[in-house]
This record gives C-alpha cells, structure tokens and sequence, in this order.
C-alpha cells in the first residue's frame, strides 16, 4: 500500500557524533574554549591506538561546523551537518595516506594551501582533519609547518596521532595537544558490555590491547585472534628449534587481515611482560605462557636480564616502525627473531 501524499515524511535520525566515556574530560575542556572564543588553531590529538582519537576529533569536527549545537554536541539536522554527513561541507577536508599504512606525501600537504587560503564557504571555522600525523616525512611536515606558522583566523587543524615523538618538534610545539591516557579496566570493560561486547576473552583482549577498548573490541573478531594464535605458536616453535627465523620473518612480515606487523609486536611485548612478571611473583599465567616461560634458562632474577634486553628492542622496532623512516620489516623481523631464539638457548 503506497502513503497518502499528505503524510508527512519519516526522516531516518542521523547519528551525532559524541565522544566516549572516557573522552569526557577532554571534551568539557575543549568544548569551554570553543564557546569562550579560545579554541587553538591547531589541536594535537594524542594517545595509543584503540582509544578513539579519530571519534573524538570527528565530534569536535561537526561540532565546529554544526549551525546550531546542542548541549555540547553537533545537532545533526542543520544545512552544515547535512553537508557534513554527506561528504560535501566545502569548510572541511580530510587529509589521509593514499595507501593504507602509507606516508603523507608532500603533495597532498601542498594542496592545503588552497583550502586554507580561500575564504569561509558558510562563514563559519574552516577544519583539516590530518591522520596519522606521524606518516609525514620530513619534507611534508615541513610543508604543514608553513601552514601552522602562519594560521589563517577561521581555520583550525586536528591532527591525529599515536606517537607524538615522530612529529617534529617544531609541529607539536605550535599545536595545543589533547592527550588521552588509557582509561581504568572496570570503566573500559563496562565500555565494552554496553557496546554488547559480552565475552570471557573481554578481559584479555583488553590486556593484549594495552588497555585501549576500541582495540581490544578489534582483536576480539575471528580474523585477529587466528592471526595472534598462529603468531605464538609459531614464536613457540622457533624456541623449540623447529622454526627458521628467516622463514618466519618471509612469512609474518606482512601478516594480512587481522593484524599488522606493529601490532604483532605488541602482542609479543604483552606476552614477554607476562613471563616476566610470572618468573618474578611466582604467579601462573596462562598455559602457552607458562609453556614459553619453562623453556627459558635459569630461574632467578638475573636470568631476566636478557628478556628485559630483547623487551626494549621490542620498544624500539615498534618506534621505528610508528615513525617515518620507513625500515626494512623483513630485516627488522629477522633479527628480532634471532634475538628470540637466542634466549632460550
């Protein structure tokens, strides 16, 4: 049966984008200084992966750019958010790597100049929305500097990052940063139940995940916790000796869906910190654990030594590759590898 032409048309609610529980300090501050006409024009968002960086500068996005907010947030109806949600608010761009895990050329960063140069298309705030910030090599950043140096009144930058060292100094000192620890377990796991995320594995996917619940809720689909099995078991294998750390370096160095290479090296800090901490308290970890943990020599603290070692290259292979000097991951993979084996010997 067709509706009668003077029934009045159902308008599907749009989503407004808000931040997350966690996020809410920030937000109030931010939100204060926006309304009192001292918001930055350039907001550094800052914090580990999985935390919700990207969702908190989306809201402040539409927020900058609704026609009229409500209790804080962007209203979701106005011209400006119906431009927004559609893709076409000429005041808003966003500048992303080409490529997934790719650089910010400096070409794209160039052809800000435009954006930033023109006048308001609705007088309002004109946004750069800018992720990762730390994929720009030295010559884009230093195109974007330009741009931060010389701020036009009307446009404010939010750049987004997870590893605020690999920004140059100069960039970050320009910017106001936004920085979000790692929320408290019981209020990240409450997250994670209301959002409908009700498992017994909740809990260590969050310890996996550092903390971050937009991670943890990741590595809870079938495809990473597949890929983070076979990791361990294939990091078992080599301590047995029935591994090559060549070949394993061949074969995990571009792991494919479920995980990138940086994020099996935090799976791999994460179990290293539990054999650590279970040979120091005496306190049982999981079997796998447990397993690795009796086939490495010695029992008292010194033995630790070596571990806490191969724990800070783990550190510094995931700065290189967080940064943007682009190393060499078969390489990278291959000595960590060895370094590996070499513990349990």
């Amino acid at each position: 049966m067709s509706a009668r032409a003077d029934q009045p048309k159902v308008v599907e609610p749009v989503p407004i984008p808000s931040p997350l529980p966690w996020q809410a300090a920030q937000w109030q501050r931010l939100g204060a200084q926006w309304v009192a006409g001292r918001c930055p024009h350039a907001l550094l968002i800052s914090g580990q992966t999985g935390l919700g960086k990207r969702r908190f500068a989306e809201a402040f996005a539409a927020l900058l750019l609704c026609d009229q907010p409500r209790h804080g947030l962007a209203c979701g109806e106005c011209r400006g958010c119906q431009l927004r949600i559609a893709g076409s608010h000429p005041d808003f761009t966003l500048v992303v790597p080409e490529k997934e895990q790719g650089p910010l050329k400096v070409e794209q960063i160039r052809d800000l100049g435009e954006f930033v140069g023109r006048t308001s298309g609705r007088e309002g705030a004109r946004v750069v929305m800018l992720a990762p910030a730390e994929a720009m090599n030295i010559n884009a950043a230093n195109a974007l500097l330009k741009n931060l140096e010389e701020p036009s009144g009307s446009v404010i930058f939010l750049l987004i990052t997870d590893h605020p060292a690999g920004l140059l100094p100069t960039i970050r000192s320009r910017c106001q940063t936004i920085a979000f620890p790692v929320p408290p377990q019981q209020s990240a796991l409450r997250w994670m139940r209301e959002s409908g995320i009700e498992s017994e594995d909740a809990d260590s996917a969050l310890n996996l995940a550092g903390g971050a619940p937009l991670l943890a809720v990741q590595l809870m689909e079938p495809e990473s916790r597949e890929a983070r099995q076979q990791f361990l078991a294939d990091l078992s294998a080599l301590t047995r000796g029935d591994e090559n750390p060549v070949t394993l370096a061949g074969k995990w160095e571009n792991p494919g869906e479920g995980a990138d290479l940086n994020l099996l090296l935090q799976f791999w800090q994460s179990w290293l910190a539990l054999m650590l901490k279970s040979r120091s308290t005496d306190q049982a970890a999981e079997a796998s654990i447990m397993a690795l943990l009796q086939r490495m020599p010695g029992t008292g603290a010194e033995s630790l030594r070596p571990a806490f070692a191969f724990y800070d290259h783990l550190l510094k292979a995931r700065a290189l590759l967080s940064g943007n000097s682009n190393p060499n991951k078969r390489l990278l993979l291959e000595e960590l590898l060895i370094r590996w084996a070499a513990l349990f010997r």
